[in-house]
């Protein structure tokens, strides 16, 4: 049998509240799948502050009558005094006097003091109605505290009874807290008003403008709501503003967020919207502040969907039917594409061709990974960019900042060494058949092939590096990413933006920049600039859930001090990793 003794011995019982608990076994016997709200019933009985409120009502109940208050309006006495004085803030009398007038608890002194005056005390539930027979219905009152937050209750019309049901409660707000919503309950009255034929906006609306107490009669769902919550925390690679999105149940309720923000899923076990709550900021290094109430975002099937017509209806609109021509060939003829002066490309083919494919990028389950270890394994850090922004410029100074720190990766080429190059130096030297072999064998991360003489990165490089306790810095293809951003390496990957066209052309023409990653020494010219910010863009919209941070390189000096900084902080703070990076 449950022990119902009180948990403060120190206070005294209330006889009747003592009956209730010593009925309470009864009772669970009686009702067997009723457990939750008994012993929720059994804690709320039992509560210090409850045996506390019933002494003071029997106080009041035995003094009614005795004894007349000096006024009955104490709050509207004290609000005309705080308007007729709050002018005079110079007195500093008037000034304390204020003070005290604004303190909630005076406040609620005088509230409760009125209410007492008026004998405005006992409790007021409204009838419920009794059916007879089969046709009974079982109604529930329920009433809520709800100051400027909302509800945190979606609801919907049921097709088939036209009734306004509950259609989920959001994780952590007002109604969640209660414990007394379930999803499925019918609403029929707010403060007494009937909803019956009301739109679910004017519902909403009502329910927005109440504030303090609020009276619901339900109709409570008979089925056993099984909820299913989750503490998955995800990296979001994916923008969604509920402003925009025509399907979403409650653009309230929803939650806005960018891509790179971590979010915690709370509950996901709606096939359509999850709920969710911030967790870090967009950079995922630093811990943001977290929401009380939890919002709802896409799912991973509704948002797939999604991308999936998005992605149908711009190629349709790309590519719209054509008419048949009367002519064999047209004569417009296609302008010849400007060659880009890079050193080299990846080969679009072989186990590169499928990584920027129509995979659809929603959420990505992440893990909390710091870098204070007894054994320092320093994350590399990844250049991503188009050639010609700067990267390896950046890279270069990130490098110069710390020699013994940082380390670059000697690539691999097939050509033939030079008088003043050494092997291992700017080039690790093998035969064309030697580096066919490695490439054959998926030893390079990338690899390409330039004035017919093959060019490559190596993983065991990428690997030395980091077993010699540095830092080890890359700037590879985009492509090369499949490769690199493993488990096994845990890349930190950074991206140089290129700024807008009017800066590029401010900062790159006036100091005749040249691309390092080109062997002509020609500045860059201005078709060459807008390649850059076109490709920039591009790069952007297509991979930019696998960065980790932005640099907008408007300024050299500016940039290179940012990504020192961030350099620093990759070793000392914590940051947001897939799912088995942390291990």
């Amino acid at each position: 049998m449950p022990v119902n003794l009180p948990l403060f011995p120190h206070v005294k019982i209330d006889t009747d509240a003592q009956k209730l608990l010593v009925a309470l076994p009864t009772l669970e016997s009686r009702l067997p799948n009723k457990e939750p709200e008994i012993h929720y019933l059994r804690r709320f009985l039992r509560n210090r502050n409850l045996h506390l409120i019933l002494r003071i009502y029997r106080q009041f109940r035995s003094q009614q009558g005795s004894k007349k208050p000096a006024a009955n309006f104490a709050v509207s006495q004290a609000a005309d005094v705080f308007c007729e004085i709050r002018y005079r803030i110079e007195d500093p009398k008037v000034h304390e006097l204020l003070g005290i007038l604004s303190k909630p608890h005076v406040q609620a002194l005088l509230f409760c003091h009125d209410k007492i005056a008026c004998e405005d005390y006992e409790p007021k539930i409204d009838p419920v109605p009794f059916g007879s027979g089969e046709d009974e219905t079982i109604i529930k009152i329920v009433r809520l505290i709800k100051n400027n937050e909302p509800l945190g209750a979606t609801i919907y019309i049921n097709e088939h009874t036209g009734c306004v049901e509950i259609a989920r409660i959001l994780h952590g707000g007002a109604a969640h807290r209660s414990g007394l919503l379930n999803t499925g309950d019918e609403i029929h009255e707010i403060n007494g008003e009937s909803i019956k034929g009301l739109e679910p906006d004017r519902i909403v609306e009502i329910l927005s403008e109440v504030s303090g107490s609020v009276t619901l009669k339900l109709v409570p769902c008979m089925k056993t709501n099984v909820c299913r919550k989750t503490k998955l925390k995800v990296r979001c690679l994916f923008s969604f503003d509920p402003e925009t999105d025509e399907h979403i149940p409650c653009r309230e309720a929803g939650l806005k967020f960018k891509i790179g923000d971590i979010l915690e899923i709370v509950n996901d076990e709606d096939s359509t919207w999850w709920q969710a709550k911030f967790v870090a900021d967009s950079m995922g290094i630093n811990a943001a502040g977290t929401i009380s109430s939890a919002r709802l975002i896409p799912s991973k099937h509704y948002q797939e969907s999604v991308e999936i017509m998005r992605r149908v209806l711009l190629r349709e609109a790309k590519n719209p039917p054509r008419s048949i021509s009367p002519c064999r060939y047209s004569p417009k003829i296609p302008k010849q594409k400007r060659l880009r002066k890079t050193m080299y490309h990846i080969v679009q083919s072989g186990v590169f061709s499928d990584f920027d494919t129509d995979e659809i990028a929603t959420y990505e389950e992440v893990e909390l990974f710091s870098p204070k270890q007894p054994l320092k394994v320093f994350r590399p850090i990844i250049f991503i960019g188009p050639p010609g922004v700067g990267r390896n410029e950046l890279k270069r100074r990130l490098r110069a900042s710390n020699p013994n720190h940082f380390e670059e990766v000697v690539p691999y080429t097939s050509r033939e060494r030079r008088a003043h190059e050494e092997d291992g130096k700017e080039y690790n030297f093998l035969s064309r058949e030697e580096m066919e072999q490695q490439i054959i064998a998926q030893k390079f991360v990338e690899y390409g092939e330039y004035k017919g003489n093959l060019y490559g990165t190596s993983l065991e490089s990428i690997k030395a590096v980091i077993q010699r306790g540095k830092v080890c810095l890359l700037a590879p293809h985009t492509q090369a990413l499949k490769f690199i951003r493993t488990a096994e390496l845990r890349p930190f990957i950074i991206f140089i933006k290129a700024p807008n066209l009017e800066r590029m052309k401010c900062t790159r023409l006036e100091k005749h920049a040249r691309a390092t990653s080109s062997e002509t020494t020609s500045p860059l010219t201005p078709e060459e600039l807008r390649d850059i910010v076109e490709m920039s863009s591009k790069m952007e919209e297509r991979y930019s859930h696998y960065f980790d941070y932005t640099i907008v390189n408007d300024d050299l000096h500016m940039a290179a001090t940012e990504l020192i900084t961030i350099a620093g902080q990759i070793e000392k703070t914590d940051q947001w990793v897939p799912v088995g990076w942390a291990l």
